[in-house]
This record gives C-alpha cells, sequence and structure tokens, in this order.
C-alpha cells in the first residue's frame, strides 16, 4: 500500500503511479469517514476539472461516499474551483 503525503497545497502525486483510483478511493473513504463524525447527514458539492482521468477519479470520490451514507451533487461538466464553491453556497452544502 501506497503512502500519501499531503503538503500545503494538497495531495502531489503523479497520475498512475501514487494518485490512482485505488488511492483516491481511500482518501475519499477517510474523508467520508470525518465528515459523518461531524455531522450526521453530511453533503458535498463535487466536480472535476479538465486534467486527465479528472472525471474517473471524481466519480470514485462519489461512489466512496455515497456508499458511506453521505450525499452527492456531482457536476455532470467539468468546472473550476470556483464554481464548485459557488455551488456549494447555492445548494447550502456549507
Amino acid at each position: 500500500m501506497t503512502k500519501i503525503k499531503f503538503g500545503t497545497d494538497g495531495w502531489r502525486a503523479i497520475i498512475a503511479e501514487d494518485f490512482t483510483v485505488e488511492n483516491v478511493a481511500r482518501v475519499a473513504e477517510g474523508t467520508a469517514k470525518w465528515l459523518l463524525k461531524q455531522n450526521a447527514k453530511p453533503k458535498i458539492v463535487l466536480g472535476h476539472d479538465c486534467r486527465f482521468a479528472g472525471q474517473l477519479f471524481c466519480e470514485t470520490v462519489a461512489r466512496v461516499m455515497c456508499t458511506l451514507g453521505v450525499q452527492v451533487d456531482l457536476s455532470k461538466i467539468f468546472v473550476s474551483t470556483p464554481m464548485i464553491s459557488l455551488g456549494a453556497v447555492k445548494l447550502k452544502k456549507i
């Protein structure tokens, strides 16, 4: 199992080396468990940018989160980070 390292700018890794579907699922599971400790019915807004495999990784996170009981509003197309922030405010997810 690969060690996942976070820095001040988040998780930095090479796609298909350390940034894999398996590791994305691990991070999503840990995040979902943390969210569930904070709120009995957590809700998130989730999206991806146009980088390679962004949709695959986003769908992986959505599946894990939903399986563990986190409500996910998933973007149907790629979006910018500020759009996710706006979605969270408009959908009252924060």
